[in-house]
């Protein structure tokens, strides 16, 4: 019987021990929602984010590749930057942001836009 138990405690102790490791190793991140007047860049990449339709001064963000809704509620995914915001850099669009904050790493931490909805 004591042959048994050591094998046991040590898979006990293993089992535990990668329990841990995968709990607090796990990355999940909750977008901050955030909304506005988006101003695109010429290109359709980038926007600067305004808190109101008359704001002259936003926030940039890096919108190309980031998945978004249309007016339609169609969901689109793909390299470029959203089309219901358009490239007339004078024109403002509302919308809805899900923004994951990046922390410096191998790289530069940013914020990240990962999903984009336009408003009516």
């Amino acid at each position: 019987m004591k042959r048994f138990v050591a094998p046991v405690v040590v898979g006990v102790i293993a089992a535990v021990a990668f329990g841990v490791w995968w709990v607090t190793t796990r990355h999940t991140a909750t977008p901050e929602v955030l909304e506005g007047w988006a101003m695109p860049d010429a290109g359709g990449v980038a926007i600067s984010l305004h808190d109101t339709a008359d704001a002259s001064s936003g926030e940039g963000y890096i919108v190309a590749g980031a998945a978004w809704v249309g007016r339609d509620n169609m969901w689109h995914e793909g390299a470029g930057g959203p089309t219901c915001v358009g490239t007339d850099t004078s024109a403002k669009t509302r919308v809805r942001l899900g923004v994951v904050h990046a922390e410096p790493g191998e790289g530069i931490g940013r914020s990240l836009v990962v999903w984009l909805r336009c408003l009516d």
